[in-house]
């Protein structure tokens, strides 16, 4: 399953962030993200492009909307190097891949 609600305060997001799935990411996330969701893990991402870069985007302003603010971790490199072209990282509040063990 590409998303998972592992608990109240994390999503689990697995499998390709891309221009052929966003849509429907979307349309599914609609039910998870309205509650506590803090974290979205991205470490089982496999590949994102720039849909899937707004479709981050568009999951933080949601949040930002409600009051809240999401942090995005397990960030795979091609996702840090398309938010840094896009001056987007610190608004995502990303944190790489193998970060969070640091």
């Amino acid at each position: 399953m590409p998303l998972d609600a592992t608990d109240n305060e994390r999503l689990e997001v697995s499998g390709d962030l891309t221009l052929d799935n966003v849509a429907r990411l979307y349309q599914d996330s609609r039910k998870l993200l309205p509650g506590k969701v803090r974290t979205v893990d991205l470490g089982s991402v496999s590949r994102i492009d720039s849909a899937g870069l707004a479709l981050l985007l568009e999951w933080q302003s949601a949040a930002r909307q409600r009051g809240a603010e999401l942090s995005f971790s397990g960030a795979p490199d091609d996702l840090l190097r398309l938010a840094a072209l896009c001056d987007s990282t610190a608004l995502l509040g990303l944190t790489a891949r193998g970060a969070e063990a640091g």
